[in-house]
């Protein structure tokens, strides 16, 4: 199966460059990591890896059709650990100026898009550890208004396979100056019933702010009907930006090991090597609600972007 999906990316490469409006670009990011699981399933125990976070390439584009614009875009996940492809946002849609945008695909969904820049340590120690609601899904319809003045909206409505019900994902966001906003509702989207967040980012000079809050309604889990949360700061320095984040919550991929509670403390700098280009060291404390399924991690890294 590897052969044909790099074919496919060699493909991409050879017609972004035959056609003026569309773009190559990607990324790359890995890291050498430190991890002391305790007993935490599937992989316990103590020991170094090489983990790669979610590198990336793509391509995107437009063409103008008069009245309206096609507009498309396919990405895949790089692994540079293991090698091969895998599949991220790829859609076709219809750009309509004052009326708004409608794409068809696998995409994030609103929600997942709504927490903006918030989560400090994403793709390497990614909130969705704790945090529910970081859903990519397919057989994706996304319409999403132009901007009016500082604020956008965008419904996504999941479509399913079989008979079943429609799941669907959306949000508003407010941007403007220093201050970044949002609140977003999920419905039947994946294995919960419903899904609410609210996200705040405070920008003042080189200090960043930040706090989100996600309840979910599982009736089917009990430990996932819960109120997490997460907030965070930064600031940079010449090249060097220091970061902190707090989360604290029953959901995320902890679910996935029995529906484990935790509280997770983040700790990293990012060093700017050039302009598209960043070396970082991450920690990580998840303390969780079961004997012996701690969790510290720590990861050294690069980050390339092209």
């Amino acid at each position: 199966m590897k052969k044909p999906l790099i074919a496919v990316a060699v493909s991409m490469a050879l017609a972004a460059t035959a056609q003026a409006e569309s773009q190559f670009y990607g990324k790359m990011n890995v890291a050498v990591g430190y991890v002391d699981a305790g007993d935490l399933a599937p992989t316990p125990g103590q020991y170094f890896k090489l983990q790669d976070n979610a590198s990336r390439l793509g391509i995107k584009g437009s063409d103008d059709l008069g009245t309206s614009k096609v507009i498309y875009q396919a990405e895949f996940g790089l692994p540079v650990d293991n090698g091969g492809l895998t599949g991220r946002d790829t859609y076709l849609g219809l750009e309509y100026g004052d009326l708004g945008t409608v794409k068809m695909g696998y995409m994030d969904t609103p929600l997942k898009k709504s927490q903006g820049k918030f989560d400090l340590f994403n793709d390497v120690i990614d909130m969705n550890n704790i945090i529910y609601g970081e859903n990519r899904m397919g057989n994706s319809v996304n319409y999403t208004t132009p901007k009016m003045g500082a604020v956008e909206a965008s419904v996504s409505v999941i479509l399913p396979d079989q008979d079943a019900t429609e799941g669907v994902s959306a949000s508003v966001t407010y941007s403007q100056d220093s201050i970044y906003a949002s609140v977003a509702y999920d419905s039947k989207v994946k294995t919960v019933d419903s899904i609410v967040r609210a996200t705040v980012i405070y920008n003042m000079g080189g200090l960043s702010f930040g706090a989100l809050v996600n309840q979910v309604d599982n009736p089917a889990v009990s430990a996932a009907d819960d109120l997490a949360y997460a907030v965070n700061a930064s600031m940079k320095a010449g090249n060097n930006t220091y970061k902190v984040q707090f989360e604290v919550g029953d959901q995320g991929k902890v679910l996935d090991n029995g529906a484990l509670g935790g509280q997770n403390i983040l700790v990293g700098v990012d060093h700017k090597l050039a302009k598209a280009t960043k070396a970082y060291v991450y920690a990580n404390m998840l303390d969780t609600d079961v004997d012996d399924t701690d969790v510290t991690q720590i990861f050294a890294g690069l980050e390339h972007k092209f």
